[in-house]
């Protein structure tokens, strides 16, 4: 399998380029499935402005399609007037997050103490707290990292440490 680095996407001293191919981008699929639940612990709506917030505790498992988030908390946070799922915030020691890649059984791993989903044009996991992800081929470990799913790109808040892997020829 290729790999194909993205230059143009390098953003400074703080943004790493993630290592891309067009076969193995997070499942397009995922984006069409509901966004489904379970926790131990309880539930509770309310309304803030003109947004219902949804917070549930205890062995939180956030899926939607292969994607899955776990940790002690989630905030759901949707939109009162359309019901539009705007974001998904999940705090754990740490939280976990893992997707399938396209075509392959390979997955997308990381960690953080807070974990934010959101969905609405394109795929974006950030992880704030010790954060940690890893592709194949790729581990980063920085402060914070802001991870495009649909293109397999992040950006990253140091200090960071890591591995980027030459794709093979």
């Amino acid at each position: 399998m290729k790999l194909h680095c993205n230059r143009s996407k390098l953003i400074g001293i703080f943004v790493v380029c993630g290592l891309v191919s067009t076969s193995t981008l997070a499942l397009e699929s995922d984006k069409n499935q509901p966004v489904n639940y379970t926790s131990v612990g309880g539930l509770k709506m309310q309304e803030q402005g003109n947004s219902r917030i949804v917070t549930m505790e205890q062995e939180v498992i956030v899926t939607r399609g292969s994607l899955q988030i776990t940790g002690d908390k989630a905030i759901f946070e949707y939109n009162l007037t359309t019901d539009e799922l705007l974001k998904v915030t999940v705090n754990g020691s740490p939280a976990h997050y893992q997707q399938q890649l396209d075509t392959s059984e390979d997955l997308v791993l990381g960690a953080s103490e807070t974990i934010y989903y959101t969905s609405n044009i394109e795929t974006i996991i950030e992880f704030v707290g010790d954060a940690s992800l890893r592709q194949p081929g790729t581990t980063t470990n920085c402060v914070a990292i802001k991870y495009f799913a649909d293109t397999e790109l992040f950006e990253t808040t140091g200090p960071c440490s890591g591995v980027l892997s030459s794709p093979a020829n």
